[in-house]
């Protein structure tokens, strides 16, 4: 049997891209019909009551699992340790998805620490092959010695909304930026007014202070959405992903994990049916090139240039490859394809 660890999320982080991830991991694997061990979807608004559940689904667990299963987790979570230790006392099998690696993200562990957690599991899925290469590189081994990695390529976005016709609009000369707007991650929106020449941005979310940024009449606000209706809504020609403060590339923390992680805006941009406009340096401007979904750029100054020499053309067949993956989103295809294959490595061992 397949069984998954189900998460506790507190009320206040319910509607962040890092819950919608999990809870459509969770629903796919619901629908593929693994068993979550514990209460499915458990929300606390306090902080007690949170700790409490999330201890009581550690420790039930082992309840559910025996021997020749398999558990999934989705990490970081609490007690992974722990949790890897209690599967194999009961002679089953751990594969675990990573949502971040937080010697990038947070600097919380080292590269060595990590790796030692991620040898606690007997099977990775990761976000994307640059991903899968710093894994080995830095030596996954996995708890059986096989080193059994799976690349997802990008997260699945579950929604029922369906996105505007953006074809339709071409060009609307503008540029869609959405996300958590802290100063700290997104300091080159105060500066790339400057160098906006014949497009304005539409920016989605909260902390923007439009009042100092550079040419504010460049921007226009439309606040934060939650995804099923930014995706019915949503304006422009274009999503960008793009982090750090400066403009001629991605720097500082934010811009090293953008070397490596899978952002989870670029499944919202493309549930949006918006093409993306991604740092060429980024880890997913593969995916995004080899699938014809947007344009790799090594400078925001380059924006420009793609309004100038793009066709109407070859604008929609970028829409018509983005609708083509934003199918797949939406019915979890690229989570059910890893685990399965995940899976199937640890069977034929």
């Amino acid at each position: 049997m397949i069984y998954y660890l189900p998460k506790n999320y507190k009320f206040k982080r319910i509607n962040d891209a890092g819950s919608k991830a999990r809870i459509d991991i969770e629903r796919t694997m619901d629908l593929l019909g693994y068993i979550p061990t514990g209460k499915h979807k458990a929300i606390s608004k306090n902080r007690l009551i949170h700790f409490i559940q999330t201890l009581i689904t550690v420790v039930q667990m082992p309840m559910y699992i025996k021997k020749g299963d398999i558990l999934i987790l989705q990490y970081p979570v609490k007690y992974y340790r722990l949790l890897c230790f209690l599967v194999h006392l009961r002679k089953a099998e751990v594969i675990t998805i990573i949502h971040d690696l937080e010697c990038f993200r947070k600097k919380r562990n080292s590269v060595r620490k990590e790796i030692e957690l991620m040898n606690m599991s007997d099977a990775i899925i990761c976000h994307n092959p640059t991903m899968n290469k710093w894994l080995c590189d830095n030596g996954f081994k996995g708890y059986n010695g096989k080193g059994i990695l799976v690349t997802l390529n990008v997260f699945d976005f579950l929604s029922d909304s369906q996105c505007t016709d953006k074809q339709k609009r071409w060009p609307s000369h503008s540029i869609t930026y959405a996300g958590q707007l802290a100063p700290i991650k997104n300091k080159f929106l105060y500066d790339i007014g400057s160098y906006i020449e014949d497009y304005t941005m539409n920016v989605y979310g909260k902390g923007f202070d439009k009042s100092i940024a550079t040419c504010p009449e460049k921007f226009d606000i439309k606040g934060f959405m939650l995804p099923d209706k930014l995706i019915s809504c949503a304006e422009g020609d274009f999503g960008l992903v793009w982090d750090g403060g400066d403009i001629n590339r991605c720097d500082g923390n934010w811009g090293e994990y953008l070397k490596i992680n899978t952002p989870h805006k670029v499944s919202l941009y493309i549930r949006c049916g918006l093409p993306i406009i991604i740092w060429r340096k980024a880890a997913m401007a593969q995916f995004v090139e080899e699938n014809g979904i947007g344009i790799c750029v090594d400078s925001l100054k380059d924006i420009n240039n793609i309004y100038k020499n793009i066709t109407k053309d070859e604008y929609v067949k970028m829409c018509d490859n983005v609708l083509r993956i934003s199918y797949r989103l939406s019915e979890g295809w690229y989570c059910k394809t890893a685990i399965s294959e995940a899976s199937s490595r640890l069977k034929e061992l």
